[in-house]
């Protein structure tokens, strides 16, 4: 076989195994991704969000709430390398008001929070039911 063939063969068969290899990651990035994102709106992880708005607001989620809603920023998510899933939610569609939570693992099927982070913004609205 001539010199020039093999030297070929030789690198397609390495940008082949390459693209596999690429490939390969793609697909586990996105399964990672969907696992995130299946934790995160889970019925279990709903209930750390809820619970710890209504520690802050009781009214929140009825008429007389100022906190009307919530929404998961599924663009946000990612795993702390110390452990938990970190994640966003937004309060009454404005991404400035919102809060970050490390979302625990407690091995029974429930979740709770490491800690939370809340925006100047959060913090105002909740000011203002005051």
């Amino acid at each position: 076989m001539p010199k020039k063939k093999k030297v070929k063969r030789i690198l397609f068969s390495i940008a082949a195994l390459i693209s596999i290899g690429l490939g390969g990651f793609a697909v586990y990035q996105h399964h990672e991704k969907q696992k995130m994102i299946e934790i995160a709106t889970s019925k279990e992880a709903r209930k750390v969000y809820v619970d710890f708005i209504k520690k802050r607001e009781p009214q929140a989620f009825t008429e007389n709430g100022i906190i009307q809603s919530y929404e998961i920023d599924r663009d946000s998510l990612e795993y702390n390398p110390m452990g938990g899933l970190i994640i966003d939610i937004f309060v009454n569609n404005n991404k400035d008001a919102f809060v970050s939570f490390n979302l625990m693992d407690n091995g029974d099927g429930t979740y709770s929070s490491a800690y939370h982070i809340i925006s100047v913004e959060f913090n105002a609205l909740l000011k203002k039911d005051k």
